[in-house]
């Protein structure tokens, strides 16, 4: 849902009256399609005023950051980064994705002329400097749920309606979108907070499920959308064909297959007592990996990260076990084989509780360690 389009300050058409209410005002919701992208594999949302009557078009960005903000990633990764709203032309809008290949739709919001001046108020409100940046969170605070609140607050809402339960978690929902090694990393970084099942409103924090919900919602006894527009067509280029060869060569490289090829390795290495490299190595890179998932969770604020139970496998405790092996520190290892299984229990639980999410190559992982601490355990190694 990030989008990377320059800012185009218009504030002399904000103060100018070009974006006061007549007649002809119309707001519409703008969703687009994913991208080959990361950063665009969830789609983007985006708010059109039309007003024909002085030829004003405009689109209210509230995806829009600054690649050039000093440690940007760093800032991004603790949840100190800013993202902000801009203000573009329609046509350029229109013309960014047209490049990038991506479809975009447009639903014409049924408002009467005092919801359609309110929204305006706020959009102007929210676009003064001082209140046109905010912290980003994927979850709870982005370019989608902005629009959300927005338009759920002027034009009303059956809450009755949009506190029902999705029938889906927040882990669904990503899930939806993302496969492969994405998804893979993905899940090992959020925690068991994603788990827990989410009304209708908190869904609509992606662009598809804030779009599915506007053709459904009310403004008091009428539709809220009264009309809908295909405004540019998806490309062919960004959804490729999937060949054979594509398939077996995305099969190949496959979280599970690779992971499998390791599991096989460590085990034969384990129970043949040879390669012991090897088997340390993937000890090594857990530990690594439970480090860096530990540290990343001390410094971020984002929330999605917290409550996070794959710490009990994705652990620097296997760092310590790797060590241990390398000095033929025995007894160290027999204690650090035992607190693994246990932790390695522990896990298991919280997966077949529901608590937490377990990706297949999570699963494949967790067993090649419970291998290994088993054979260490008992003094088998």
């Amino acid at each position: 849902m990030k989008h990377r389009l320059s800012i185009i300050l218009l504030s002399i058409i904000l103060f100018s009256g070009k974006l006061s209410a007549t007649e002809t005002t119309r707001i519409s919701l703008l969703t687009c399609t994913p991208g080959d992208e990361l950063y665009s594999t969830f789609g983007h949302s985006a708010l059109r005023v039309y007003n024909p009557s002085n030829g004003s078009d405009l689109v209210f960005n509230f995806g829009l950051f600054d690649f050039n903000t000093p440690n940007f990633y760093t800032k991004f990764m603790r949840g100190k980064l800013e993202y902000m709203l801009g203000i573009q032309y329609m046509n350029d809008f229109i013309y960014q994705y047209q490049w990038e290949g991506r479809g975009v739709v447009e639903q014409v919001l049924s408002l009467d002329s005092i919801q359609t001046t309110e929204i305006l108020s706020k959009l102007e409100y929210l676009y003064k400097p001082e209140n046109r940046y905010y912290l980003y969170s994927f979850l709870y605070k982005n370019c989608t749920s902005e629009l959300r609140d927005i338009i759920f607050e002027i034009a009303g809402k059956d809450e009755k309606a949009l506190r029902k339960s999705a029938g889906k978690t927040n882990r669904d929902l990503i899930n939806e979108y993302i496969d492969g090694w994405p998804k893979f990393g993905i899940n090992i970084l959020l925690g068991s907070t994603l788990d827990r099942d989410i009304d209708v409103f908190q869904s609509m924090f992606l662009p598809d499920y804030l779009f599915n919900e506007l053709t459904v919602a009310g403004n008091g006894e009428i539709p809220l959308v009264s009309e809908y527009r295909v405004l540019l067509e998806k490309s062919d280029n960004v959804t490729h064909k999937k060949t054979f060869i594509s398939n077996f060569t995305n099969t190949l490289l496959s979280p599970i297959f690779i992971l499998g090829l390791i599991a096989a390795a460590v085990g034969y290495s384990l129970i043949k007592k040879r390669y012991k490299a090897l088997e340390v190595g993937f000890l090594v890179i857990i530990g690594l990996l439970g480090i860096f998932v530990s540290g990343l969770i001390m410094i971020t604020d984002h929330r999605e990260l917290y409550s996070n139970y794959n710490l009990l496998w994705c652990n620097p405790i296997y760092l310590l076990l790797a060590i241990a092996t390398l000095k033929k520190w025995r007894k160290t290892e027999k204690v650090l084989s035992f607190a693994s299984l246990l932790f390695l229990s522990l896990i298991v639980i919280l997966w077949i509780s529901g608590i937490q999410y377990a990706e297949p190559g999570f699963i494949i992982i967790v067993l090649t360690l419970g291998l290994s601490s088993v054979i260490r355990a008992t003094g088998r190694y």
